[in-house]
Formats: C-alpha cells, sequence, structure tokens
C-alpha cells in the first residue's frame, strides 16, 4: 500500500483514518505469512511531516530452530513514526525518517516492524530435542542409529 501524501489533501495538523490489509507486505525472510497483515493506521500532517502511528497484527509461521518444524506465532505490533519532508533525517531522534518522494510505502514500514517483532529463535517447545547431526533425523518424533548408540557409551 502506497500513500500518495499530496494527493490526500490532509491539511496541516489534520489526520486521517485507514484500514490495512494486505497478503503480502514484500520480502519476509523465513517468515511465512499465514493470513493477510491487518491493521488500522492514522496519518497526520504537522506541517514539516507527517506522522505515522498504527496498530497491526499478522500469523505467521517459521522454522523451529532446531528441529524445523513449523512454528506458528500471531505477532501484534505498533508503529509510531515521523517522517519529513524535506529529506533530512533526524541522526538524535529514534522513529524520525527522511522522505525521499511525496510517496509513503506503508507495505514496507509495516514488513519491517513485524520482522523485527517475531520472534528470533523460535522453538516448537523448549524441550525440542533437534535433528541427528548425522542423519537428519527429528529426535522428537523417533530414536535413530546414532543416538542409540551415543546411549550406551
Amino acid at each position: 500500500m502506497k500513500l500518495e501524501l499530496r494527493k490526500l489533501n490532509i491539511e496541516e495538523g489534520s489526520s486521517q483514518s485507514f484500514a490495512f490489509e494486505e497478503d503480502g507486505v514484500g520480502d519476509l525472510p523465513g517468515v511465512a505469512l499465514l493470513e493477510p497483515v491487518t491493521g488500522q493506521f492514522v496519518l497526520s500532517n504537522l506541517g514539516i511531516g507527517y506522522q505515522f502511528s498504527g496498530s497491526f497484527g499478522a500469523k505467521v509461521s517459521q522454522p523451529c530452530v532446531r528441529c524445523l518444524d513449523p512454528v506458528v506465532e500471531d505477532v501484534e505490533f505498533d508503529v509510531n513514526e515521523t517522517y519529513l519532508l524535506d529529506g533530512q533525517d533526524d541522526p538524535d531522534q529514534e522513529d524520525v525518517f527522511a522522505l525521499e518522494s511525496d510517496v509513503l510505502d506503508v507495505s514496507d514500514v509495516v514488513r519491517q516492524h513485524l520482522l523485527i517483532e517475531v520472534t528470533e529463535f523460535p522453538l516448537c517447545n523448549e524441550d525440542c530435542r533437534g535433528l541427528c547431526p548425522e542423519c537428519g533425523a527429528n529426535l522428537n518424533s523417533t530414536v535413530c542409529s546414532h543416538q542409540k548408540s551415543l546411549e550406551e557409551k
């Protein structure tokens, strides 16, 4: 979802609300969207730029870091960022960015925040035994011959 800011005609000091629902928000390395990303956001004209704030949610799947089984997670996150029109970002302030054009790519902003919020090292369960380093068998569901020989030692 790309917003052409000048065409929105949001007067300085006023805001406009938007609904967000997209099946894809761009490249999500290692993360699969199971349902569309949904949310609501408000875009406010600050005169020198725009304030973007909203709440979003998604259902995602990632492979377990030990056994590679899918791990499903509901991710909820908020976004609160300021975009300045003059192309100058302020390195002293977090969440303040320069707008290179009058187009704000909402999908990209949502994608970035979604990637920050997903579990970094997902586990299918805390006791996950992982994969056999010799044959690759999932040790949660089977005991391979390599593991039997290790247990005997």
